[in-house]
């Protein structure tokens, strides 16, 4: 995503040629990509911040290998990169490079190789023990369960997008209100009772008269 004030409007190619102008030309080999799917309400509540997704405008940039990867996670509501796949990805880099190199008895490839098929152990433990948490969850909803299988396979698949969306709308309608509010309030406060405005007045002309006297 973009940064509101540092990087408005910034493609993949703005990021890659600020680099370059900073660092000089030859420092960047290889840029990661993310062409994960992300959910559209969460795209729409950085939208609110002035955030946008970055442009992947690969073509405009010559010299620099791309590689594409599906990064993409939520936490704590907000969009970020999984560390764990981003770590794997560069792992695969270097141990592509390694191969290339016929050095597979390399200390380096053996410990970055058994790294990398542990991570990959690891993950795939992690997504069958989500897909199990949420298969049980959705075995404890029962009723509610049994009313959404009624509706359009539509509703079915997206209704946890529709209700995030729903949240996201309500959650912006009263921030908006809540702007407006103190803007009244601001308003209201540096506003002047008529008792205020014909005693700045009455101080006013006894001034006046002070000063025609002199």
């Amino acid at each position: 995503m973009t940064e509101p004030g540092q990087t408005d409007n910034y493609s993949v190619s703005d990021h890659i040629n600020a680099i370059i102008e900073h660092c000089g030309s030859g420092v960047i080999d290889y840029c990661i990509y993310d062409t994960g799917e992300i959910i559209p309400e969460f795209i729409k509540r950085y939208n609110l911040e002035g955030q946008d997704l970055v442009e992947q405008d690969l073509d405009k940039v010559k010299g620099i290998k791309f590689l594409q990867r599906n990064l993409s996670m939520i936490k704590d509501d907000l969009i970020r990169h999984d560390p764990s796949l981003v770590a794997s990805s560069i792992i695969e880099l270097i141990c592509d490079d390694l191969r290339y190199q016929d050095k597979q008895n390399d200390p380096q490839y053996l410990m970055l190789s058994n790294k990398l098929r542990e991570e990959k152990r690891i993950n795939k433990i992690k997504k069958k023990t989500a897909k199990k948490n949420r298969k049980e969850a959705n075995d404890g909803k029962g009723k509610h369960k049994r009313e959404f299988k009624s509706k359009s396979k539509f509703s079915s698949k997206y209704r946890d997008r529709i209700v995030s969306i729903r949240e996201a709308d309500k959650k912006a309608k009263i921030k908006s209100e809540q702007r407006v509010k103190n803007k009244k309030n601001k308003q209201e406060k540096t506003k002047k009772s008529p008792q205020e405005i014909r005693e700045e007045m009455l101080k006013q002309l006894e001034h006046s008269k002070l000063k025609n006297n002199k």
